[in-house]
């Protein structure tokens, strides 16, 4: 009887020897499983963090490539500013005083052959009438290279560029200006900046709008010098694509941006157009 019960003492004990094998290969299975998920994971996340990391670089060099062109254009509009008032005043200092000295000489000319010598005189006339032309032309090259009127403040040299607009093209311009822009002391580079964005505005107005009257309104508030240019021509889609060889507008919004300043543009077809300007007032 004692063998028989020994037998089946051993038999249970060998089942539940290899019960406790079995369940102890499974969880180093398991365990194993984990373990590989776990390294596979790591090495995802390791991945991802490189990947983040890259990104991360790969932005830095172009906010840092963006801010050196930025850099580069306000260097090559100051370059580009700087040697037209050089060639303006040599062209002033030069050119345009010879012009008025031979034209004097003409003149004297003129009047002593205007009673006798009437074939001299009539040549001296057409001389005289050379010498008016090139010197209308010197001066509006003048005026192209460098705005009249700088030294006068901004009222003065935007009422100049204006008046001029209106001789060329014929349309109706009209500048209204703010009561508190005539206390106001500007620099010559915001001056001539604000000149630049009229004359392109007024450009373009030309070139497309079909208007027949421009308003020019300036003023300031806010610590923002503003201005307005309205016409009432057959306007366009303001929230159509911009056509990949349109400078134009862009250009103005790179030049104000150097100084911190903004541009805005509103216009529905044949409704006409409004181009905004705001600009920061800094101390001169």
């Amino acid at each position: 009887m004692r063998t028989q019960l020994s037998g089946h003492d051993g038999e249970a004990q060998g089942r539940r020897h290899f019960r406790g094998q079995d369940g102890s290969g499974t969880d180093e299975a398991l365990e194993a499983a984990v373990r590989r998920l776990t390294q596979d994971q790591m090495l995802v996340n390791q991945a991802l963090v490189e990947k983040i990391l890259a990104y991360e670089e790969i932005e830095a060099a172009l906010r840092a490539s963006e801010q050196k062109l930025h850099d580069l254009l306000a260097h090559q509009l100051a370059n580009r500013e700087a040697e037209r008032k050089r060639i303006s005043s040599e062209i002033h200092d030069s050119l345009a005083q010879n012009l008025l000295a031979l034209r004097i000489d003409i003149v004297m000319l003129y009047q002593h052959t205007a009673t006798r010598q009437g074939r001299l005189h009539d040549w001296v006339s057409a001389a005289l009438d050379n010498v008016d032309t090139t010197l209308r032309t010197v001066k509006q090259l003048m005026g192209e290279l460098r705005p009249a009127g700088l030294e006068l403040g901004l009222p003065a040299t935007l009422e100049l560029e204006v008046r001029k607009f209106t001789r060329a093209s014929g349309i109706a311009c009209k500048l209204d200006c703010d009561g508190a822009i005539a206390g106001l002391i500007l620099d010559e580079e915001t001056a001539l900046t604000v000149c630049r964005v009229l004359q392109e505005c007024l450009n373009n107005v030309f070139r497309h709008s079909l208007a027949s009257r421009v308003t020019v309104r300036l003023g300031a508030s806010g610590g923002l010098l503003m201005m307005t240019v309205e016409d009432n021509g057959i306007g366009f889609d303001a929230a159509a694509p911009v056509r990949s060889n349109s400078f134009g507008l862009a250009g103005l919004r790179e030049r104000l941006s150097i100084h911190g300043g903004g541009l805005g543009v509103s216009s529905s077809r044949s409704q006409g157009s409004a181009v905004t300007m705001r600009l920061p007032l800094m101390a001169p």
